[in-house]
């Protein structure tokens, strides 16, 4: 049983009614993945409802060619196959930690019965959704009318208003695990330019790769490239 304290620490749970909490804390369970551990694979029964407690995960799509389509980095707070649990289908898309990750989970029948008993959730998820669609919705519209560094730019401004930290006068350390062929599957690009334009932006000093992930020493550059390109 998940203890109340744990799980008022993600936002989508916090503030609830006691029966809510009781009900949630008595039925889910916690998970530890391993870097480059799976957490579900595309095309599995979607029988778990899942959201990330710490860490981050990669969510792709494997085409039959082989090649990786990423459509997402989830960090924690963030609900992973919750669209598919309410459209009853399989996995559309596999899951894997990017880093050490814990995860909570609770079965789809579960998740079903909390919607129809606990109103104050389903607003949540609602909201969630809805905010996950208008971010897709933007970063649709983004791959379609910019350019390749102005698509890196979004990416890296989007992570770094979702989940950047402040450093001291320092600017901005993004935690986003990603290699050069993830960046480019993200922002639909081929890898070698790509990395032509990280490397420039480090030799100007505008991102850094490092063990934690980005570092932007200011990230209004990125937003002036991606405004320039806009106007």
């Amino acid at each position: 049983m998940l203890e109340i304290k744990e799980l008022r620490r993600i936002p989508r749970f916090s503030g609830l009614p006691e029966k809510a909490e009781l009900f949630l804390a008595e039925r889910i369970k916690r998970s530890s993945y391993k870097k480059g551990e799976m957490i579900f694979l595309e095309g599995e029964e979607n029988n778990r409802f899942h959201i990330v407690e710490e860490g981050e995960v990669k969510v792709y799509k494997t085409l039959e060619s082989g090649r990786e389509i990423i459509l997402g980095i989830f960090n924690a707070g963030e609900a992973l196959g919750e669209v598919a649990i309410l459209d009853a289908i399989d996995m559309p898309a596999s899951a894997v930690a990017q880093e050490p990750t814990s995860v909570l989970s609770m079965t789809s029948q579960d998740y079903i019965l909390m919607l129809e008993k606990y109103p104050e959730v389903a607003m949540r998820i609602i909201r969630d959704l809805s905010l996950r669609l208008r971010t897709l919705r933007k970063h649709i519209e983004m791959l379609g009318e910019n350019g390749i560094a102005t698509r890196i730019a979004h990416l890296l401004v989007t992570y770094a208003r979702q989940n950047g930290r402040q450093i001291n006068g320092d600017g901005v350390l993004v935690p986003l695990h990603l290699t050069r062929a993830e960046m480019a599957s993200m922002v639909s690009a081929r890898i070698e330019t790509v990395i032509r334009i990280m490397s420039r932006w480090h030799k100007k000093n505008i991102v850094h790769s490092v063990p934690e992930g980005f570092h932007i020493p200011n990230i209004q550059i990125l937003e002036a490239i991606i405004h320039q390109e806009e106007d």
